[in-house]
């Protein structure tokens, strides 16, 4: 994919008003932080996770600003199998009857260590999360995006995917898959289809999931994740619809693009 900076965009303020969204990872981190964002900006989110109680606390923190209200959809990704994904599309379908974007947020890197004391189910538990459920998701939903005008599909990347990190062995080939993915699956919808993929490499962000990996640095001198989340909002947004194909690095924002 085409590296593409986004340095440069303006955000309306319901830029993804009537919008169906789909998050996956919505209990914490960018997810979280994304789900929030989005509803500000108007969308209807499916906050999918494996914690109900947090994807409840974000249900009432979303409804409670008046924002659309959300739709929970609790799963552990890490056990879903094609009739869970297929389960889910169905959902939607009876719910909204069509669905405007996937966001594939959830992943592990698994245990960072030499690859010959990496247990076996580590590295099996890395490729379900990080490779076979965006594709079980997107396989599943590929229908109910046909149905939008304007579809969008993400899938959030990082640097492994271009060059692999010593002790990082699960994660990086992992990264390496779904890149692989997403490339393909842009070729087949570029043509026939208003369906664009992009990846978004956020970069390294303060997140429990970083903190836990380092902790030896102090989290404060990474960037919170509502600081790389208006690049996400913009390329979801009807307004970046000819950006397709893409490979998005980015940086945080200190002084807000939006509209008020």
């Amino acid at each position: 994919m085409e590296k593409f900076p986004l340095t440069d965009f303006t955000l309306e303020p319901q830029c993804l008003a009537n919008k169906v969204i789909l998050i996956t990872g919505a209990g914490s981190g960018i997810g979280r932080s994304l789900a929030l964002a989005a509803a500000k900006h108007g969308a209807t989110c499916i906050l999918a996770g494996k914690t109900l109680k947090k994807l409840e606390a974000l249900y009432d923190e979303i409804t409670t600003a008046g924002f659309p209200e959300p739709a929970i959809h609790p799963i552990n990704l890490l056990r879903a199998e094609p009739q869970h994904a297929f389960e889910l599309a169905q959902s939607i379908d009876t719910m909204f009857g069509r669905l405007d974007a996937v966001i594939h947020n959830a992943a592990i890197t698994g245990q960072i260590c030499q690859t010959d004391l990496l247990p076996p189910q580590q590295w099996q538990q890395v490729m379900q999360l990080n490779v076979n459920v965006p594709y079980l998701l997107t396989h599943a939903l590929l229908s109910l995006l046909r149905k939008s005008d304007t579809a969008s599909i993400v899938f959030t990347t990082a640097d492994e995917a271009l060059q692999g990190k010593a002790y990082w062995s699960a994660y990086s080939a992992s990264k390496f898959g779904l890149l692989g993915f997403a490339q393909a699956l842009h070729q087949e919808l570029e043509e026939n289809t208003t369906i664009r993929v992009n990846c978004i490499n956020p970069g390294k962000v303060r997140t429990n999931l970083r903190a836990r990996i380092y902790p030896g640095i102090d989290p404060m001198t990474w960037p919170a994740p509502e600081e790389i989340i208006e690049q996400y909002i913009y390329v979801l947004s009807d307004d970046a619809k000819a950006i397709r194909g893409k490979w998005i690095e980015l940086a945080p924002i200190h002084q807000p693009h939006a509209v008020c």
